[in-house]
Parts: C-alpha cells; sequence; structure tokens
C-alpha cells in the first residue's frame, strides 16, 4: 500500500471516528433528555464527552467492546434478546456504555414505538460507523 493510499484510509477512519462521536454523543443527549431522573445518563454523557476531548478513539473501543462485539447482530435485526444480555452485563460490569443498556432493562417494555423504533436506529447507525472507523467488513444496512 502506497503512503497516499495509506494517509487517506487513516483519514477516513478519522472521519468515521468523528462521525461515530458525535452520533454517539447525540444518542446520550436525546437519553439524557428524555430520562432526566437517570443521573447515570447523563454521568456517562459528561464522561464521554470528557474523553471525546482526551482520546476519542478509547470511546470507539468502549462501544466495540461493550456493545458492537456481543450485540451488532441483535441491533442489525432489532432482536429484543437484547434485552437480556444487557440485564447479564449491567449486573456484570460497569462503564460509560451501561447506562444506554440500562434502558433495555428498565423502560424498553413501556417504551412507546415510535421511541424503540429511535433507539434501534441510533444503535444500527453506530454498529455502521464503529465497522467503518475500525475497518471492519461492513455487516449492518441503513435499511
Amino acid at each position: 500500500m502506497s503512503r497516499s493510499s495509506s494517509f487517506l484510509l487513516d483519514r477516513m477512519s478519522q472521519s468515521y471516528l468523528g462521525a461515530f462521536n458525535n452520533q454517539l454523543l447525540r444518542f446520550f443527549e436525546e437519553l439524557a433528555g428524555s430520562y432526566p431522573e437517570e443521573k447515570g445518563i447523563q454521568m456517562a454523557l459528561e464522561a464521554i464527552q470528557a474523553t471525546k476531548k482526551i482520546n476519542p478513539k478509547l470511546i470507539l473501543d468502549l462501544f466495540y467492546d461493550n456493545v458492537y462485539r456481543d450485540c451488532h447482530e441483535w441491533i442489525e435485526n432489532e432482536d429484543e434478546a437484547i434485552i437480556v444480555f444487557a440485564k447479564s452485563k449491567i449486573s456484570n460490569e460497569y462503564n460509560e456504555m451501561s447506562a444506554a443498556l440500562f434502558i433495555f432493562d428498565k423502560y424498553w417494555p413501556e417504551m412507546s414505538e415510535n421511541n424503540q423504533s429511535a433507539i434501534w436506529k441510533y444503535l444500527k447507525v453506530l454498529c455502521i460507523l464503529c465497522e467503518r472507523a475500525k475497518g471492519l467488513p461492513s455487516k449492518g444496512s441503513m435499511a
């Protein structure tokens, strides 16, 4: 691979990383606005905002390790099996992504179809951006 094509791939990856971080921030801002009583969501949003300034790739890695790797197929298929996974993941470990998984456990059953659909869309886009930022083969679709 030539230096110029390597540079171009690196720039594209950085562009996808920026888009990923911006989308994740919007998702957490929406969650914080919808569930203001959940302080964990607000704390996660603040942690993501701070981490974006210091080490934006860490946010991508956290999402990849804690959401994408285990859940991308459920997300792509809008499979509510993710709820069982979310309960298990939250009870075993906590990180910035746990607040997003928490909504599946606590609010999903009573959530409107429109809100559920919006969450699936956010998660699908995040998975696609994660794939592109990490240079993975694309598994998602923008359906």
